[in-house]
């Protein structure tokens, strides 16, 4: 074992490692000994470090020794975690069909169902690049499918305010969840739901070729960034719009978040110390991770839309009333929803600054490191 000791030889055998991990013992080990007795053999003849370098270079790249073993079939234990992650989203019927109301019974099902192929993933052998995608399809159905129960309850209820509309008239406003944020952060959380599982179920029932680490942690979190940073900003923003359980929800969602931003920023620096990656990319990768948490603040501010109603001051406002035509024609300042001095007061401004944070910048900076670009 004269070869570890040299960095040239040492490097070389840990790299063989990593890729030889798809080979099962005992040929993986059989192997592994006979390139250390060959270095062992060199270093044994007084090779200088130099000439010990040269030789390990000729023995080429460790996956091209490890591909000529052929590919082992994919084991039973993955098999079956691939395949229950293909079923997993079936349950999303318990939460999409309009026949079942979403309840209790149906998300201790889909919880079930969560827990048992969470299981099956983590007794699969599998990269960690593959075990974490495996075990985010495990647990995103679940996740999801609560998501969707809580937005209904959160849009349920609504802050109002009125506002002078002439001489003894009042006009009524509403605060809701902008309608753009509210159809993105659906789309988002069925594509978490159902779209997820399925990607993983697909990415464990096939063979890994030797050195494939794909996805790896840090480009898999900047390509799940645009739809957990949509669901986030919904949830966010519906849990503040008054309701009980909105009130109730709103700490333990906005710790959840600060969770999100912590991985994401890991993950970002993680990245960041790759070697390879050119200024241009890891300036992009820092901007993604730092801009991604802004842009989710962005999206979960609220819209102030007419409610439609002008009634007589003192007076109890008129339900289902059809809309005056002497309401005002512009929002005023004075009903605006509270959003932090930072945030710009146009809803637009917002909607364009928070999805180009949220998901244009992750998906450039996933792109950069995913497409290797050097």
């Amino acid at each position: 074992m004269n070869a570890v000791k040299h960095s040239a030889a040492a490097e070389w055998l840990a790299r063989f490692d990593r890729v030889a991990s798809v080979l099962p013992q005992p040929r993986r080990g059989e192997l592994r000994q006979e390139l250390v007795e060959h270095l062992d053999a060199l270093t044994a003849e007084g090779t200088s470090e130099e000439e010990l370098a040269a030789a390990v270079a000729r023995l080429g790249d460790p996956a091209d020794i490890v591909a000529a073993e052929g590919l082992p079939p994919v084991s039973p234990a993955r098999a079956r975690a691939g395949l229950g992650l293909l079923l997993l989203p079936l349950t999303g019927l318990l939460y999409l069909t309009p026949a079942l109301p979403p309840g209790l019974p149906s998300m201790a099902l889909i919880v079930l169902a969560s827990l048992v192929v969470l299981v099956l993933v983590l007794r699969a052998q599998a990269t960690a690049g593959t075990l974490a995608l495996g075990v985010l399809g495990a647990l995103a159905p679940p996740l999801a499918g609560l998501g969707g129960i809580l937005d209904k309850v959160f849009q349920a209820g609504h802050l109002w305010t009125n506002e002078p509309a002439g001489p003894g008239r009042e006009l009524q406003y509403v605060w809701e969840s902008d309608s753009w944020v509210a159809v993105l952060g659906q789309l988002a959380m069925l594509l978490l739901g159902l779209g997820l599982p399925a990607l993983a179920g697909l990415r464990l029932r096939r063979p890994e070729t030797p050195g494939d680490t794909r996805p790896a942690l840090g480009t898999l979190a900047l390509l799940l960034t645009p739809a957990v940073g949509l669901a986030t900003a919904l949830l966010l923003s519906g849990s503040r719009l008054g309701t009980s359980v909105g009130t109730m929800l709103e700490v333990p969602l906005l710790v959840t978040a600060l969770v999100c931003a912590a991985v994401l920023l890991a993950a970002g620096g993680l990245l960041l110390i790759r070697p390879g990656l050119v200024l241009l990319t890891k300036v992009l990768i820092a901007a993604a991770v730092l801009a991604a948490p802004v842009g989710v603040v962005l999206l979960a501010q609220h819209e102030t839309r007419f409610a439609g109603v002008v009634w007589d001051a003192g007076t109890e406002p008129p339900r289902n009333a059809a809309a005056d035509m002497t309401r005002a024609e512009a929002v005023p300042g004075s009903v605006l929803a509270p959003a932090p001095a930072w945030v710009p007061a146009d809803q637009g401004t917002r909607r364009g600054l928070g999805l180009l944070f949220v998901v244009a910048l992750p998906l450039a900076a996933a792109w950069r490191v995913g497409g290797r670009v050097r």
